[in-house]
């Protein structure tokens, strides 16, 4: 019900720096306390009570949690609060779905048109995944994971399809370390990225269409089996 407390939140929530952009140090401090689990799902959360842990004013909450409702980590619960959203075996899927379809094209469109200087970051960070993947550290994984596929998106010179990506990129990134932590660095991933990168800088675009798709489907396929095993979904077909 809109008319009830928020619930206690599991452990504080701080900004550790506060950059020019308060809205967005807000945004993150909050994706952070999802993705971790100190805003449990289904947990409630007010303007409110955000700004007084975050010693904030409620107007970068208020813009952050409109941030979170369109990305999708939120719900809207009542004018001026939300909640946080729920493991769903749907909603993951969605999210992967959706993001196979934007990333092949973009994938394309940056071997069309892609800027050299930034397709040839994107084969640095493709590289790095498969450095840190054969060295399991999965935090730097992570880190070159997210770089590379940022890259190429930005390559791919389409503003309003960039920021698309990135929405359902945070979307599912989010829900998959939070709902299947399971996952790891994955070797066979890594050297995905690499044969992409290889045919974006070779313009070869229907090639790089064909390879980001297959890849995401595969990474939609390894992180939703663990939910199928817990009988929360059905195996992807």
């Amino acid at each position: 019900m809109t008319g009830q407390e928020p619930e206690p939140i599991r452990g504080a929530i701080s900004l550790e720096q506060r950059p020019d952009s308060l809205t967005y140090s807000v945004y993150e401090a909050i994706k952070q306390a999802i993705l971790d689990g100190r805003l449990a799902a289904d947990t409630r959360v007010t303007e409110a009570a955000l700004a007084r842990q975050l010693v904030v004013s409620k107007t970068p909450v208020r813009e952050a949690l409109l941030r979170l409702k369109e990305i999708g980590l939120v719900e809207a619960d009542g004018p001026k609060g939300g909640r946080i959203v729920r493991p769903s075996f749907n909603r993951l899927r969605d999210a992967y779905e959706v993001r196979e379809a934007l990333e092949a094209i973009s994938a394309r469109a940056a071997a069309e048109r892609g800027d050299r200087t930034l397709l040839l970051a994107a084969r640095q960070k493709a590289e790095a995944t498969v450095e840190a993947a054969d060295a399991g550290d999965l935090e730097q994984y992570q880190r070159a994971d997210e770089a590379f596929h940022r890259l190429l998106a930005e390559a791919g010179a389409n503003e309003r399809l960039a920021r698309l990506i990135d929405d359902t990129n945070v979307l599912a990134g989010v829900l998959r370390q939070r709902d299947t932590p399971e996952m790891g660095a994955s070797p066979v991933c890594a050297r995905r990225h690499v044969a992409i990168a290889d045919a974006v800088l070779a313009g070869e675009a229907d090639e790089a269409f064909r390879l980001m798709a297959t890849h995401v489907r595969e990474v939609r396929e390894a992180v939703l089996a663990p939910m199928v095993e817990r009988g929360q979904g059905a195996a992807p077909r």
